[in-house]
């Protein structure tokens, strides 16, 4: 898995769904290979500042706080906001010289068992008809990736 960032068209085609977070500069983990529907695809799940501290463990996997993270809230990938993606969409995410998103990248290679197997459960329980409140809806944005 490595670090991404998502090239402004795709964003642009993802427009329609109000939860796809449009902030073009954000870091994504790229997971590759995961099952939607007996299709794979690749994933990009956005790492956030600020999810709320509300939020189910299930849905997001925590990281260091970094300084934009508010009291309470927690930073790391949140699941529930991942959508599929192509590689001719991906921008390489420079962590050269940047002391915490080599941290960020070690702690996802250590991790990456744990990501990929959470991600692929969250992906079978919305395939199954369990979509969450402030959910990317998955089906239109491959409808709109494959246009």
């Amino acid at each position: 898995m490595k670090l991404v960032t998502i090239n402004n068209s795709l964003l642009l085609k993802y427009s329609g769904d109000p939860e796809v977070l449009q902030k073009s500069t954000r870091p994504y983990v790229l997971v590759i290979r995961l099952k939607y529907r007996d299709t794979n695809y690749d994933f990009a799940v956005p790492i956030r500042s600020n999810i709320p501290a509300s939020a189910p463990k299930d849905q997001y996997f925590a990281l260091p706080p970094r300084p934009q993270t508010r009291p309470k809230n927690r930073h790391g990938l949140h699941y529930i906001k991942m959508f599929p993606v192509t590689k001719q969409y991906l921008v390489r995410y420079r962590t050269e010289g940047n002391s915490f998103a080599t941290l960020i990248q070690n702690i996802i290679d250590k991790n990456s068992k744990q990501i990929v197997d959470e991600c692929q459960r969250y992906l079978e329980l919305y395939s199954q008809g369990t979509r969450l409140n402030y959910s990317t809806d998955i089906d239109y944005l491959i409808e709109q990736l494959n246009k």
